[in-house]
């Protein structure tokens, strides 16, 4: 049957060229710990052979990258430092409303002529309703004709979500930033190698680099800062809802109740930022700088006053950026750009999920000698981006969770 092509199918390949949008994703069970023979003929043993005649609603199968027929999974063009690029096909049966409504209206007018009734198309008087049977008897027969349709190959698209695996670390990134494209990679993993990956966000990496110093119970009593006064509620209800501590809505709807965690960490990168010129020590010794860029986006933590946008060179040093600090707004997402001494990577930093956008990989100095070198060096660029991010937030957390941590958003008061 024939394919047809949604508009989210990729175009490019964000790993590989163009700019790169990331979330971020562990791997535990039977996960491969090396990129080899074995890994290679599971993923060509999983590409997707699409069902016609019967309408799955969401079908995966592995790619080796390019494009959604791409089925040459060989060391050359999937492998790079060690680190797996291949990608998930997802196709999804989705027959659009206004057809199903559609063919609902033509098979109830066709009951109608059957049943002798000229009303409705030929009168211009409005058309007798009908009855329960016939119309479940319509609805029956225009279901009939887009499963029809559905087996013929229509209203099939096809979307690519490439991935990089370091299977040495148990780290995958993706740009899977919805929940059904996340549950479609889980499973697919899961069912090729028995390996399970979970999302990572801010309270779950939390969690990770805590462990490593044995101070889990930090992690479990964590509780959102109180920065700033509750801003004034409107009525005594709200006042005894809000409480002495933010709620942080966005967190309390969202996967992990800790994830609070990331939006303080964007607001330690803003306090250095502001007072430090974005310089930080890593615990390798490394010096990295940043600064803010280009946007903010904000949002109260009390649920009470709101979101705030704000765009432009240095928008962390307006006025509107303090007023909505003082407001009890957090950072949502940052623009950044970032510089270890050799590398500037410029990007967004979603806080409570821990997710990068807009990345744009910089340029080597030199060109590179080709294209697998060139994609090589972009392999490298994003991890290393990757884990000065995870140090970074690492750092933070040892002030977090220090004895001098009272007092340190002074800044913005």
């Amino acid at each position: 049957g024939r394919v047809v092509t949604g508009a989210d199918h990729n175009r490019h390949m964000p790993f590989i060229r163009g700019s790169v949008t990331y979330a971020r994703f562990r791997l535990g069970g039977d996960a491969p710990a090396r990129v080899d023979d074995t890994m290679l003929a599971a993923l060509r043993a999983a590409v997707l052979s699409p069902t016609l005649g019967v309408p799955v609603e969401i079908e995966t199968g592995w790619t080796a990258g390019e494009h959604i027929l791409d089925h040459d999974f060989g060391f050359e063009r999937c492998v790079f430092d060690a680190n797996l690029h291949a990608a998930m096909r997802m196709d999804s049966v989705r027959v659009p409303p206004e057809i199903r409504a559609a063919y609902v209206a033509q098979e109830q007018n066709a009951l109608r002529r059957a049943a002798g009734d000229q009303r409705g198309e030929e009168s211009g008087l409005p058309a007798r309703p009908l009855g329960r049977t016939s119309k479940r008897e319509a609805k029956e027969a225009a279901e009939r004709r887009w499963l029809e349709e559905v087996s013929d190959g229509r209203y099939r698209s096809s979307k690519l979500v490439p991935v990089l695996w370091d299977p040495t670390r148990g780290v995958l990134l993706a740009p899977a930033t919805s929940d059904k494209v996340v549950d479609a990679l889980r499973d697919l993993v899961q069912s090729t190698f028995g390996a399970r990956l979970q999302a990572v966000s801010s309270g779950g990496l939390a969690l990770d680099l805590l462990a490593t110093r044995g101070e889990t119970a930090n992690f479990d009593d964590a509780m959102p800062d109180a920065f700033c006064p509750a801003p004034a509620p409107r009525t005594a209800e709200l006042a005894a809802m809000v409480g002495d501590r933010p709620e942080v809505p966005w967190v309390q709807a969202g996967p992990e109740p800790k994830d609070f965690l990331g939006n303080i960490f964007l607001l330690w990168l803003w306090m250095h930022a502001e007072r430090h010129e974005g310089l930080v020590d890593l615990q390798d010794g490394r010096g990295i700088t940043f600064a803010i860029d280009r946007l903010i986006d904000m949002e109260c933590a009390w649920g009470v006053t709101g979101r705030q946008s704000l765009r432009g060179d240095v928008p962390g040093r307006s006025a509107e950026a303090a007023k909505a600090l003082q407001q009890g707004k957090w950072p949502r997402k940052l623009g950044l750009v970032l510089s270890d001494g050799e590398t500037d990577w410029s990007f967004d930093l979603q806080g409570d999920l821990f997710r990068v956008s807009g990345l744009k990989i910089p340029r080597p100095e030199e060109r590179p000698g080709s294209e697998r070198e060139a994609i090589e060096q972009r392999v490298e660029s994003t991890f290393d981006l990757d884990n000065i991010l995870v140090s970074l937030y690492d750092v933070f957390l040892k002030e977090r969770f220090g004895a001098a941590w009272n007092g340190i958003f002074v800044w913005y008061s």
